[in-house]
């Protein structure tokens, strides 16, 4: 008798080969865009029969637009978890601390930065999921917290906006080319000496008050 699976939370395995799926199609998809990654690629690397995707996701497509959604969750729960603490008036410090842990992920998980540029020049029905589910939250977020620290100066920038889809922008194109920056640029190998980089460049520079 074939035992029926009940409703409620997903086995351990089924959660455990969902993860493993979507870690290696996101760094298929970080690595070799939408259009040259296969479905068996992504199987290969994560150990599973190529039908299984096309059941938990829907096809490619479907498990793509599932690994920038949650790209685009972690980023916010980083986000949220970077300014706990930090009082609501102290608004240059809750920008500096996003900036800082934004950087921090993008490091971390090199594959999201990559994600955050593949498909911006190409017009199409991606491009536009990619904006509105990673890039639009991302800035949004980010020009609120530069326009509460604006408040606090006797100037007021110009081209606020623009200036942080500068930065954004900025940090994932520099995350992504570390390795051909790293060609062109003396003193940025370790890990902490490109971090540090990184924020003087980006957070002491775009961003300072």
């Amino acid at each position: 008798m074939v035992e029926r699976r009940g409703r409620g939370r997903p086995k351990e395995t089924d959660t455990d080969t969902s993860a493993a799926i979507s870690r290696a199609a996101l760094q298929r998809f970080a690595a070799q865009g939408f259009e040259a990654t296969s479905l068996r690629e992504i199987a290969a690397d994560a150990g599973v029969d190529v039908a299984l995707i096309s059941y938990r996701f829907g096809g490619k497509l479907g498990l793509w637009k599932a690994i920038v959604s949650q790209s685009g969750l972690d980023l916010r729960d980083v986000l949220e978890r970077a300014v706990e603490g930090i009082d609501e008036d102290d608004a240059q410090a809750r920008l500096d601390r996003s900036a800082r842990a934004f950087l921090a992920h993008l490091l971390e998980r090199p594959e999201v930065p990559k994600l955050l540029l593949r498909d911006i020049t190409v017009n199409g029905d991606r491009s536009q999921w990619l904006l509105e589910t990673l890039s639009m939250p991302l800035h949004r977020r980010f020009v609120r917290l530069e326009q509460a620290a604006a408040e606090k100066r006797p100037t007021p920038p110009a081209h606020l906006e623009f200036k942080v889809a500068s930065f954004i922008y900025a940090a994932a194109s520099s995350v992504a080319r570390r390795d051909r920056l790293g060609k062109l640029i003396d003193g940025i190998d370790s890990d902490a000496e490109f971090a540090a980089a990184l924020e003087a460049t980006l957070i002491e520079g775009p961003l300072a008050p």
